[in-house]
């Protein structure tokens, strides 16, 4: 790596992280993924394959180097980052780009600079910088940029698909149950709870049991959803026991939606 890729790839990730600590949303954004997705890997890249050698990479094994090397970075750093500790935050994840971006071009300046002496490195034949230059010929055509077009295409599918997939399912309906802080305990021994389940929008038909603290059934309703997939209603329960709820459907029934009401403090004392 010669100093003006190194001196580019340093200011562009001083750049970067300074932006995504202090940037707004349209700076931040774009720095992030430069630091997340490019950064690391053209630096890693450069440290790891030599220009001057025959036998080194072409361009496109370089362009398809860059983000898979970035992302390793961040899979295999974040891996390590939490190993150790660490917190995968803003400034956790910018730490690593950063770092792993800095070194690796310090490796490959070393490199370049105190690596073979010219006469133990491979001369290629003929003279001139157009022989040291690998020419854009039919069969490097098919073999190179060819299977690249074939993955870019692939990509942009499956991102196609993924996007009209989550433009479908965004408002799909989940089928939730909740319940309300319990009230006081009463002089009966009961607590009033509020219960409410929402996107009933599916097969039903559904039934709300509860059980105490040695599996006892205690209570156990029909619910019916309104006509926004809700339904919601206030019970009472003991306030010595512990209370699970459950939302049955489908036959035989089987528990959909489970929670726990714990007793009362006081009643257990």
């Amino acid at each position: 790596m010669n100093a003006v890729r190194a001196g580019v790839l340093t200011g562009l990730t001083v750049v970067s992280g300074a932006a995504v600590l202090l940037g707004p949303l349209p700076v931040s954004a774009p720095a992030g993924l430069l630091l997340s997705l490019v950064l690391p890997g053209a630096a890693l890249v450069g440290a790891l394959f030599r220009r001057d050698r025959p036998d080194d990479l072409g361009g496109v094994e370089r362009l398809v180097l860059i983000p898979a090397l970035s992302l390793a970075t961040l899979v295999l750093g974040g891996l390590l980052l939490w190993a150790v500790g660490g917190t995968l935050n803003r400034v956790g994840w910018l730490g690593l780009s950063a770092a792993t971006t800095l070194v690796a071009v310090a490796v490959a300046v070393a490199r370049q600079r105190w690596g073979a002496p010219a006469g133990d490195r491979p001369e290629p034949a003929g003279d001139g910088p157009a022989a040291r230059r690998p020419r854009l010929t039919r069969p490097r055509l098919v073999h190179e940029v060819l299977p690249l077009v074939f993955v870019v295409a692939l990509l942009a599918g499956f991102g196609w698909y993924s996007f009209r997939d989550s433009e479908r399912t965004y408002n799909m309906a989940v089928v939730s149950l909740s319940a309300a802080p319990p009230g006081p305990v009463a002089a009966d021994g009961n607590r009033a709870v509020r219960l409410s389940v929402t996107g009933l929008t599916g097969a039903g038909p559904y039934t709300l049991v509860a059980t105490d603290s040695v599996g006892e059934q205690i209570d156990r309703r029909k619910v019916e959803a309104d006509a926004r997939g809700s339904w919601s209603a206030t019970v009472k329960y003991p306030a010595d026991q512990r209370v699970t709820v459950k939302l049955l459907t489908g036959t035989p029934a089987r528990a959909y939606r489970e929670l726990v009401i714990a007793a009362a403090a006081a009643a257990r004392r």
